[in-house]
């Protein structure tokens, strides 16, 4: 069975890809979802809750070796929320701040 924790934050976002901004939106409250599948590999999702996930929604994995958070993928750059989540639960994201 994974082990999941899911929680609300209010961040500032920006969507853009190698061409530029495409979208921004300040004050955005998210649910956030981070899951572990086992010690090495785990997930992120969230979502805003005004649209249900229409206007923004970003899902992606995570590795980790021995409790380091080693590599991402599915957006450009954590969410800083995901990285403080992750610090409370004992990982250590310092290579990824």
């Amino acid at each position: 069975m994974e082990n999941k924790h899911t929680f609300q934050v209010v961040e500032d976002l920006v969507m853009e890809n190698s061409f530029g901004v495409l979208h921004s939106q300040d004050q955005v409250t998210l649910e956030v979802t981070i899951g572990f599948n086992n010690a090495e590999r785990g997930w992120f999702e969230l979502y805003d809750i005004e649209s249900g996930g229409n206007k923004w929604h970003a899902e992606g994995m995570l590795c980790f070796t021995d409790k380091v958070l080693t590599e991402y993928d599915g957006v450009f750059e954590l969410l800083p929320c995901i990285l403080d989540k992750l610090e409370e639960l004992g990982y250590d994201c310092s290579e990824m701040r």
